[in-house]
C-alpha cells in the first residue's frame, strides 16, 4: 500500500453557490438540533455562549445552521447572554469566500474563524456550549493509502479497506476526545454523518462509479490514476454510534437515528419542474465543488502538468461527468443516508 498522505485541501471555489444538497442535510438535522437545545441548561453569566461549527467550508451553510441554533435557543428563552460563534475548517479553506458571506450577515452574534483541522483541539478546555458538524467527518485527516481499481473506500478490499477503517476510527476518536475537552459539563454535540443503510448501501454509488470512470478517461493510468483516491470513509451506523468511544470520552447519547435525505433533483426532473440540462448541470456542480480538489491533487502528483493543463483537464473531466448524467438521468436518483447523533458531555 502507498504511504499516508495529506487529506483534501477543501471544497472548490463555487461551493457556496452549489451546495444545496449539503444544505438539505442541515435541514434534515433541525429536529435533532431542537431536541438537543431542549435539554440544554445554559447558566447565567456575562461571558458569551460559545457555539462551534466543525467544518464550516465557505460559510453559507454554516451561517444557515448557526442562525437556526440561535433562533431556537432564543425562542425557548434559554439565555440572554451574547453568542460567540467559532467557524472551524482547514487552513486551506477558501476563507475569502467565507468572510465575504460573514460580512454580509445580519449581526445576531459575534464570530471568529479558526483555520485548523477539527481532529485537533480547537478551543480552550470547558469553553464550548454547543458543537455542530454536518457532512464533514467522513473526510479523513489523511489518506491512509491509494485504492486499487476505484476512487473511494466503499469499494476497497483487504488491507486497503482495513487501512481506511483504522484511519476513520482514529480520526473519530480524536474528534470526540477533543470535543470532550472543549465542552462544558452539560454541553451538547450534534453530529450529522454520512453512512451506509441496513443493506450496506450509501445510495450514492452511481456518483462514485462515474467519478472513477471519468478519472480513467482523463488521468494517466500508471502515475496519476492511482492517486485519485478520495480521503473519505463512509461509516456504518454502528461505527457512527460507537458507545465505547462515547463512554471513554464522557458522552451520554441523547438521541441517535438513521434516515435517507433526498436531494430532490431527480423528483423535480420527473415532475417536469426541472429540465434535463439543468438536472445534469446541478448534479455535476455539487459533486464538482466537493471533489475537484482531489482530482487536481492527482493531476499535480507527478509535477509534470502546468496549471493551464490542469484547468483544461478538470474542465474536460466535468464535461464528461455532466454528459454521462445527461444521458443516464435515471442512474442519479440520489439519496444520502445520514446518522444523526446528539451527545451530552457528562
Amino acid at each position: 500500500m502507498a504511504t499516508k498522505t495529506g487529506a483534501t485541501i477543501g471544497m472548490a471555489g463555487s461551493y457556496n453557490s452549489h451546495s444545496l444538497p449539503q444544505r438539505a442535510l442541515i435541514e434534515s438535522s433541525k429536529p435533532f438540533i431542537e431536541k438537543a437545545i431542549e435539554i440544554l441548561n445554559i447558566s447565567s453569566g456575562e461571558s458569551p455562549v460559545i457555539i462551534a461549527d466543525f467544518g464550516s467550508s465557505h460559510g453559507s451553510n454554516s451561517m444557515h445552521v448557526i442562525k437556526s441554533i440561535i433562533d431556537y435557543i432564543q425562542a425557548l428563552n434559554k439565555t440572554d447572554r451574547q453568542f460567540l460563534i467559532v467557524h472551524i475548517d482547514l487552513p486551506t479553506n477558501d476563507w475569502k469566500s467565507f468572510f465575504d458571506i460573514l460580512n454580509h450577515q445580519d449581526k445576531k452574534f459575534f464570530s471568529m474563524a479558526i483555520g485548523q483541522s477539527f481532529y485537533k483541539q480547537c478551543l480552550p478546555p470547558k469553553s464550548l456550549t454547543i458543537g455542530y458538524s454536518s457532512a464533514s467527518i467522513h473526510w479523513l485527516s489523511q489518506k491512509p493509502c491509494n485504492i486499487t481499481d476505484h476512487c473511494i473506500s466503499i469499494f476497497a478490499q483487504g488491507d486497503e479497506l482495513q487501512a481506511f477503517k483504522e484511519q476513520a476510527r482514529d480520526d473519530y476518536r480524536n474528534f470526540l476526545e477533543n470535543r470532550s475537552l472543549e465542552l462544558i459539563q452539560g454541553g451538547i454535540l450534534i453530529l450529522v454523518m454520512n453512512c451506509f443503510n441496513d443493506e450496506g448501501l450509501t445510495m450514492t454509488e452511481s456518483v462514485y462509479h462515474l467519478l472513477y470512470k471519468c478519472a480513467k478517461s482523463i488521468l494517466s493510468p500508471k502515475e496519476e490514476l492511482p492517486n485519485y483516491t478520495l480521503p473519505v470513509y463512509i461509516r456504518s451506523y454502528d461505527e457512527c454510534v460507537d458507545k465505547e468511544l462515547f463512554d471513554q470520552y464522557s458522552f451520554e447519547v441523547i438521541h441517535s437515528n438513521m434516515s435517507a435525505v433526498d436531494f430532490k433533483f431527480y423528483g423535480q426532473l420527473k415532475n417536469n419542474e426541472m429540465e434535463l440540462e439543468e438536472f445534469s448541470r446541478k448534479q455535476t456542480e455539487f459533486i464538482r465543488c466537493a471533489t475537484d480538489s482531489v482530482l487536481r491533487e492527482a493531476l499535480e502528483s507527478t509535477g509534470q502538468r502546468s496549471k493551464v493543463d490542469i484547468d483544461q483537464l478538470s474542465n474536460q473531466f466535468w464535461s464528461l461527468y455532466k454528459e454521462h448524467v445527461h444521458q443516464n438521468p435515471d442512474d442519479f436518483d440520489i439519496k444520502c443516508y445520514q446518522t444523526y447523533v446528539v451527545l451530552k458531555k457528562l
